[in-house]
């Protein structure tokens, strides 16, 4: 009897434990099926929602820089309009938003050159102001810079040179976004022409950093010259140096052709530079009663403090 009742005590014993393996097992099956279904959502998450979440913050990122760089030519406007008030500061925003853990915030770089090879303008009247023979001056222009390399939205770059706002993504797609002071007006056989210079002063700077930065633009003085000619008897030449050859002469054919210029303004070369490099743009104006040009200069402070 004794070795009956030991043998069925096996028996139930080892029933009892088939079924908790059995359990067991399917446990394990059930957690392995939620982490596969979780390790699928969340490569969804990675690979569609990520980007687009990403994409977004970066294209808030260039529109914020855009709306700086038009703020910072707007001060700077006012300034040399009302020759003050002595200081206005911009502020930057220097990166976009991140995703919590997933994805960095993409930084931009804000530079400031006050001189560069190749970026000048330079400006010749013929007669020049108050009846002298002719008139001539060289202008070294400084730029300030953004660069935007962004990961999932289009890499962009920004530069403010000669009192415009030009924004590129390429050597070819570059298009000036806030243009300079420029004013063509004919009227029967009254041709003028008003442009304004900006030369950007100070010490070279390159910013990298989160959150926001300021530029200061500090107002230094600006100067007129102007030349009268009689019958048409006036001759005039202007010569940028740049790196965006392309959207400056856009800009320029664009605003000859509008104000109806005709054969008073030519632009060349007829093709714009496509290369890194600086290149030249040269417009010449003939047959006109009248040329002022504005020469206005600033200093650029970046970041925080007031020099």
């Amino acid at each position: 009897m004794a070795e009956f009742c030991t043998r069925g005590s096996r028996r139930r014993r080892r029933g009892r434990s088939w079924r908790g393996n059995r359990r067991a097992v399917v446990s394990v099956v059930g957690t392995l099926l939620s982490l596969l279904v979780f390790l699928s959502l969340f490569g969804i998450f990675l690979e569609q929602y990520l980007p687009l979440w990403m994409t977004d913050n970066e294209s808030q990122f260039t529109a914020q820089t855009q709306t700086s760089f038009a703020d910072l030519k707007s001060n700077i406007d006012l300034q040399t309009v009302l020759r003050g008030p002595p200081v206005y500061a911009t502020p930057f925003t220097m990166s976009s938003d991140a995703v919590p853990v997933l994805a960095q915030p993409t930084a931009g770089v804000l530079n400031f050159v006050p001189r560069s090879t190749g970026i000048f303008a330079n400006v010749s009247m013929t007669p020049g102001p108050g009846g002298s023979p002719s008139f001539y001056q060289n202008f070294s222009l400084g730029a300030l810079t953004m660069t935007l390399p962004n990961r999932y939205y289009t890499p962009q770059y920004f530069s403010f040179e000669d009192d415009a706002v030009v924004q590129s993504q390429s050597s070819t797609q570059q298009l000036v976004m806030y243009p300079p002071a420029l004013s063509l007006n004919v009227t029967g056989s009254q041709v003028s022409v008003t442009m304004e210079l900006l030369q950007l002063l100070g010490n070279a700077t390159q910013i990298v950093s989160t959150g926001s930065q300021e530029v200061y633009s500090h107002f230094l003085f600006a100067q007129t010259f102007q030349s009268n000619a009689s019958a048409g008897g006036l001759s005039a030449s202007f010569v940028l140096g740049t790196h965006y050859s392309c959207a400056w002469m856009a800009f320029l054919s664009g605003q000859f052709a509008t104000a109806g210029l005709g054969g008073h303004a030519a632009i060349s070369p007829s093709a714009c530079s496509t290369g890194s490099a600086a290149s030249v743009v040269r417009v010449s104006y003939t047959g006109l009663t009248s040329f002022t040009l504005l020469v206005a200069e600033v200093s650029i402070v970046a970041g925080v403090g007031v020099e």
